[in-house]
Protein backbone atom coordinates (compact mmCIF):
# COMPACT_ATOMS: atom_id res chain seq x y z
CA UNK A 1 0.00 0.00 0.00
CA UNK A 2 2.75 2.45 0.54
CA UNK A 3 4.61 1.65 -2.31
CA UNK A 4 1.31 2.85 -4.30
CA UNK A 5 1.08 5.79 -2.74
CA UNK A 6 4.56 6.75 -3.39
CA UNK A 7 3.87 5.46 -7.10
CA UNK A 8 0.64 7.44 -7.17
CA UNK A 9 2.79 10.79 -6.02
CA UNK A 10 5.46 10.18 -8.84
CA UNK A 11 2.67 9.75 -11.33
CA UNK A 12 1.20 13.02 -10.58
CA UNK A 13 4.89 14.65 -10.97
CA UNK A 14 4.60 15.92 -7.71
CA UNK A 15 7.50 15.17 -4.65
CA UNK A 16 6.34 15.61 -1.51
CA UNK A 17 9.21 17.82 0.93
CA UNK A 18 11.44 15.26 2.25
CA UNK A 19 10.81 16.13 5.97
CA UNK A 20 11.43 14.21 9.16
CA UNK A 21 10.18 16.30 11.74
CA UNK A 22 13.18 16.48 14.32
CA UNK A 23 12.53 17.81 18.04
CA UNK A 24 14.16 21.09 18.82
CA UNK A 25 16.92 18.52 20.23
CA UNK A 26 17.21 16.55 17.43
CA UNK A 27 17.68 19.64 15.10
CA UNK A 28 20.17 21.13 17.41
CA UNK A 29 21.80 18.37 17.38
CA UNK A 30 22.11 18.02 13.91
CA UNK A 31 22.92 21.30 13.33
CA UNK A 32 25.94 21.14 15.45
CA UNK A 33 27.44 18.42 13.28
CA UNK A 34 30.65 20.37 11.89
CA UNK A 35 34.67 19.69 10.86
CA UNK A 36 35.72 23.03 11.30
CA UNK A 37 39.42 22.56 12.42
CA UNK A 38 39.27 18.82 11.37
CA UNK A 39 41.85 17.46 8.30
CA UNK A 40 40.14 15.60 5.60
CA UNK A 41 41.93 12.79 4.68
CA UNK A 42 41.56 10.19 1.47
CA UNK A 43 42.52 6.03 1.05
CA UNK A 44 45.76 5.50 -0.56
CA UNK A 45 44.41 3.60 -3.50
CA UNK A 46 48.32 1.86 -4.01
CA UNK A 47 48.89 0.77 -0.87
CA UNK A 48 47.55 0.90 2.76
CA UNK A 49 47.03 3.84 4.54
CA UNK A 50 45.60 7.51 4.21
CA UNK A 51 47.25 11.21 2.80
CA UNK A 52 46.18 14.58 4.21
CA UNK A 53 43.93 16.48 1.88
CA UNK A 54 44.15 19.65 4.08
CA UNK A 55 41.87 21.16 7.04
CA UNK A 56 38.58 22.26 6.81
CA UNK A 57 38.34 26.10 7.13
CA UNK A 58 35.06 27.11 6.84
CA UNK A 59 31.82 25.48 5.72
CA UNK A 60 28.41 26.71 5.21
CA UNK A 61 25.01 24.71 5.45
CA UNK A 62 21.28 24.10 5.04
CA UNK A 63 18.82 21.90 6.99
CA UNK A 64 16.68 20.44 4.59
CA UNK A 65 14.10 18.00 6.12
CA UNK A 66 16.26 15.68 8.17
CA UNK A 67 19.82 16.30 6.69
CA UNK A 68 22.12 18.94 7.16
CA UNK A 69 23.90 20.02 3.52
CA UNK A 70 27.06 21.55 3.03
CA UNK A 71 30.24 23.00 1.28
CA UNK A 72 33.07 22.81 3.17
CA UNK A 73 36.26 25.18 2.38
CA UNK A 74 39.31 23.47 2.55
CA UNK A 75 42.84 24.74 3.15
CA UNK A 76 45.37 22.37 1.58
CA UNK A 77 48.33 20.64 3.83
CA UNK A 78 50.80 20.96 0.53
CA UNK A 79 50.12 23.01 -2.36
CA UNK A 80 48.01 21.18 -5.16
CA UNK A 81 48.80 19.58 -8.55
CA UNK A 82 47.70 23.39 -9.98
CA UNK A 83 48.85 25.78 -7.21
CA UNK A 84 45.55 26.08 -5.92
CA UNK A 85 45.28 26.94 -1.93
CA UNK A 86 41.49 25.79 -1.41
CA UNK A 87 39.52 23.30 -2.14
CA UNK A 88 35.84 22.67 -1.70
CA UNK A 89 33.56 19.80 -0.77
CA UNK A 90 29.58 19.05 -0.56
CA UNK A 91 28.18 16.89 1.76
CA UNK A 92 25.45 16.09 4.26
CA UNK A 93 24.91 15.02 7.69
CA UNK A 94 21.90 13.40 8.49
CA UNK A 95 20.14 10.57 10.92
CA UNK A 96 20.51 7.20 10.54
CA UNK A 97 16.98 5.17 10.75
CA UNK A 98 15.67 5.49 14.33
CA UNK A 99 17.23 9.01 14.52
CA UNK A 100 20.16 7.38 17.03
CA UNK A 101 23.26 8.46 15.22
CA UNK A 102 23.85 11.05 13.03
CA UNK A 103 26.02 10.03 9.69
CA UNK A 104 28.25 11.83 7.39
CA UNK A 105 27.71 11.56 3.40
CA UNK A 106 28.69 12.84 0.67
CA UNK A 107 27.35 10.81 -2.37
CA UNK A 108 23.88 11.75 -4.34
CA UNK A 109 23.32 14.52 -3.13
CA UNK A 110 19.82 16.33 -3.79
CA UNK A 111 18.81 19.61 -3.32
CA UNK A 112 15.88 21.74 -5.24
CA UNK A 113 17.23 24.95 -7.18
CA UNK A 114 16.26 27.60 -4.66
CA UNK A 115 18.42 25.24 -1.87
CA UNK A 116 21.51 24.70 -3.91
CA UNK A 117 21.20 28.50 -4.86
CA UNK A 118 20.89 29.60 -1.10
CA UNK A 119 24.03 27.27 0.05
CA UNK A 120 26.00 29.10 -2.96
CA UNK A 121 24.60 32.58 -1.41
CA UNK A 122 26.03 31.77 1.48
CA UNK A 123 29.52 30.93 0.54
CA UNK A 124 29.10 33.82 -1.35
CA UNK A 125 28.64 36.22 0.95
CA UNK A 126 31.69 34.95 3.16
CA UNK A 127 33.79 35.72 0.14
CA UNK A 128 34.86 32.49 -1.40
CA UNK A 129 36.39 32.50 -4.48
CA UNK A 130 34.23 30.69 -6.01
CA UNK A 131 32.23 32.60 -7.91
Amino acid sequence: MENQKSLSIISTGKLVEPNLPLTPEELAHLNSQSMLGRPVTFKLKDRTGHWEVGKVEDEVSIIVGDYKHLIQKIKFTNPSWDGSTHCYRTGYYTYQHGKKHIKWGQYTQLLTEKEYTELRRLAKTKGWKIF
